[in-house]
C-alpha cells in the first residue's frame, strides 16, 4: 500500500516536471510578439513610429550635393527620432535600393516603404512606362481590368521593396473646375468610383501592398487646391451621404487598410471651420465611429498650405494626432520639431497612454501583417528594371490604353469593322495617306501663334487630317501652362481651322477639353485621355479600323452624359 502512494507520488511529480516543462515554450510562442514589442518600446520609439518622412532622391530633380544631405537627414531622424516610414517622393530606379537597404540598417523597426503611386510605380520612377491614369479607367466598360491594373501595379511595388500605395483616389470629380483631382478620379457617377475604386484597392491588396483610400471626406466638388489653400465644401450632410461619402463606404465594407483624411473645411461635419485632417468631429466620430473605420486612420501631407497655414506649423501633428489620425505623413516645418511636441504633450498628459499604444499597435500590426516587424526587407538591386517593367506590366497597359479609347463623333470616312472589303480599302486610313488625301499632325505642347500658322499652312493639301491634341498644362496640381497662349485660344483656334478642313480631333487629355471646342465644326472627334506611347498607339489602331473604340465618357462633358460614346 505505501509502495503505490509512492509510485503514484512519484508519477504525479514526473507529470508536472513534465506539463512545466512544455508549457513555458508554449506561452512564449502564443505570446503576440506585436504585444510583446510594445511593452519593451520607449516613449521615443513610441512617438517615432507614428510618423512617414519624405525621401526623395535623383529623379527629375536630383543633384548630388542636395540628394546626400537628404539622405543624412533621414538617417538623423531614424536614429535620434525613431521615425517608422519614408515615403519616396521621387528616386532613380537604378541606385535607389542601395540606399534603402543602407537606412533600414540603422533602424531597430524596420521602415515602412510607401509612394503616392496612383498610377503605379511610374508616378515616383519616371523611367517606367506610366499605367493609364483613373480618368482613363473610368471609360473602362468593366471593373476587371481595373482589378487586374492594380494587381500588375502590386508586382512592382513588391519588386522594388514598397509596402503601402497611398491609392486609390476615390474622390467624385463632378466639378470640371477642380484644379488637383481631375484625372485622378475615375469620372464624376458616384456607384463607378465606389466600383472601380474598390477594384483597384482589392487587387494592390490581394498582391500585398497596403492601400489607403483618399482624400476623405471627399475632395472631388471644389475649385480650390488643398495644397494650395483650404478648399470649402459647402454642403449638408444630406448631399455628403449620397456622394462624397459614398464610395468611401463601399472600400470601407470592402476592407480597405488605410484612410486618408484630406485638408478640407466642412462645415455641415464641423462647425467651427476646422480643416478635416485635425478635427475630431471628422476622423473620431464621423470615420471611426458612424463609419465605423477600424483600420488605420492617416493624414494627408501635413505640409500642405490647407491645414499648416491654420495653425502654427510645428503643432499640425499634434492636434491631427488628438483627432484620432494614426500615422501623421509628412509634418510641415522642422519634423523633428513635430516630433518632439509630441512627445512633450504626452509627457504632460495631453494624451494618455492608451490613446498613444492604440495607434502604436496598429502600426507595428500593419507591420507584422507585411513580414517586416523584426526583419528588414532586402532590396535585390540586380536586374532591377527588367524585373519591374516587365511584358505582362506592358501587356495590361497596352490592354487598358486599347479598350478605353472614346469616341465622342464618328469621322465620315471611317468603316467599321462589318463593311464590306471592297468599301473598307478605299476609306481607311492607311489608304487615305499613302494616296495624299489625309496627314496626321500631331501638334506640340511647347505651342506659339507662330508654330499653329505653320502647322496649319503644311496641311492645305489635305482633304482629311487627324490631328493629334497634347496636353496643354501639367496635369500635377495645374502647375505649368506649356504654351506661350492661353489654351482656351489654342482650342478656339483649332475650332475655326475646322471650319476650312475636314478635321478628326483627337484629344489626348481629359473629356473636359470637349468644353473648349465647337463640336459641330469637327469631323470626328475621339478621346485619347494622355499623350503616351501606348495611348497614341491605341487610337491610331481605331482609326486604322484594327480596333474598335469600346470606350465611354467616365464624366458628363461638352453635353454628353457619363457613359456617352459615338454609334458604329
Amino acid at each position: 500500500m505505501n509502495r503505490f502512494h509512492i509510485n503514484t507520488a512519484g508519477i504525479i511529480i514526473t507529470l508536472v516536471v513534465f506539463f512545466s516543462t512544455i508549457a513555458q515554450p508554449m506561452s512564449a510562442a502564443s505570446e503576440n510578439p506585436v504585444d510583446s514589442m510594445l511593452q519593451k518600446m520607449t516613449l521615443r520609439e513610441k512617438v517615432g513610429q507614428l510618423f512617414i518622412i519624405e525621401y526623395s532622391y535623383g529623379g527629375r530633380w536630383g543633384n548630388p550635393a542636395s540628394d546626400q544631405k537628404k539622405t543624412d537627414a533621414i538617417k538623423k531622424l531614424i536614429r535620434r527620432d525613431k521615425i517608422g516610414g519614408l515615403i519616396l517622393m521621387e528616386s532613380d530606379i537604378e541606385t535607389f535600393a542601395g540606399r534603402l537597404n543602407y537606412l533600414q540598417s540603422f533602424s531597430r523597426i524596420p521602415l515602412s516603404i510607401s509612394v503616392d503611386g496612383e498610377w503605379g510605380a511610374s508616378m515616383r520612377f519616371d523611367t517606367l512606362t506610366q499605367f493609364p491614369r483613373n480618368m482613363q479607367m473610368g471609360a473602362l466598360s468593366s471593373p476587371a481590368l481595373v482589378y487586374e491594373a492594380g494587381r500588375t501595379m502590386a508586382t512592382q511595388f513588391a519588386r522594388l521593396g514598397i509596402n503601402i500605395n497611398y491609392a486609390p483616389s476615390v474622390d467624385i470629380n463632378n466639378n470640371p473646375l477642380n484644379p488637383v483631382i481631375g484625372p485622378r478620379s475615375f469620372g464624376d457617377d458616384r456607384e463607378k468610383v465606389a466600383v472601380y475604386g474598390s477594384a483597384l484597392m482589392r487587387g494592390l491588396q490581394d498582391g500585398g501592398i497596403w492601400t489607403s483610400a483618399k482624400h476623405f471626406p471627399g475632395h472631388g466638388d471644389t475649385e480650390t487646391d488643398s495644397h494650395k489653400a483650404l478648399p470649402l465644401l459647402p454642403f449638408n450632410r444630406q448631399r455628403l451621404d449620397s456622394l462624397e461619402l459614398y464610395p468611401f463606404r463601399r472600400l470601407i465594407a470592402d476592407g480597405v487598410k488605410m484612410v486618408m483624411v484630406g485638408h478640407l473645411n466642412i462645415p455641415s461635419l464641423d462647425s467651427t471651420g476646422t480643416p478635416s485632417s485635425i478635427s475630431v468631429q471628422i476622423i473620431t466620430e464621423l470615420l471611426k465611429k458612424e463609419l465605423g473605420f477600424k483600420g488605420i486612420v492617416i493624414t494627408d501631407a501635413l505640409a500642405m498650405k490647407g491645414v499648416a497655414e491654420q495653425i502654427p506649423s510645428e503643432t499640425v501633428a499634434l492636434e491631427s494626432f488628438k483627432a484620432g489620425s494614426d500615422i501623421l505623413l509628412m509634418p510641415p516645418s522642422s519634423q523633428h520639431k513635430s516630433i518632439k511636441v509630441l512627445r512633450r504633450a504626452i509627457r504632460r498628459g495631453e494624451i494618455s497612454k492608451s490613446r498613444l499604444d492604440e495607434s502604436v499597435r496598429k502600426v507595428l500590426l500593419m507591420k507584422q501583417q507585411m513580414g517586416i516587424l523584426t526583419t528588414a526587407p532586402h532590396i535585390c538591386q540586380e536586374n532591377i528594371f527588367p524585373e519591374v517593367e516587365t511584358s505582362h506590366v506592358l501587356d495590361i497597359i497596352r490592354k487598358i490604353c486599347d479598350e478605353s479609347v472614346t469616341m465622342v463623333k464618328k469621322p465620315s470616312w471611317l468603316k467599321t469593322k462589318n463593311a464590306d472589303s471592297a468599301s473598307q480599302r478605299p476609306c481607311s486610313l492607311d489608304y487615305l495617306i499613302a494616296s495624299g488625301k489625309a496627314g496626321t499632325i500631331f501638334l506640340d505642347k511647347y505651342l506659339t501663334l507662330e508654330k499653329l500658322d505653320s502647322t496649319k499652312a503644311s496641311a492645305k493639301s489635305f482633304e482629311n487630317i487627324i490631328l493629334q491634341v497634347p496636353q496643354f498644362r501639367a496635369q500635377k496640381n495645374n502647375r505649368e501652362l506649356f504654351s506661350n497662349i492661353p489654351v482656351e485660344e489654342i482650342y478656339r483656334y483649332l475650332s475655326v481651322w475646322a471650319q476650312e478642313q475636314k478635321i478628326t480631333i483627337v484629344i489626348m487629355d481629359t473629356p473636359y477639353v470637349l468644353e473648349k471646342i465647337d463640336q459641330n465644326v469637327f469631323d470626328g472627334i475621339i478621346i485619347g485621355y494622355s499623350p503616351s506611347e501606348a495611348n497614341c498607339k491605341a487610337v491610331m489602331k481605331v482609326l486604322s479600323g484594327e480596333i474598335t473604340a469600346k470606350g465611354v465618357l467616365p464624366v458628363c462633358a461638352g453635353g454628353h452624359p457619363n457613359g456617352f460614346k459615338a454609334e458604329d
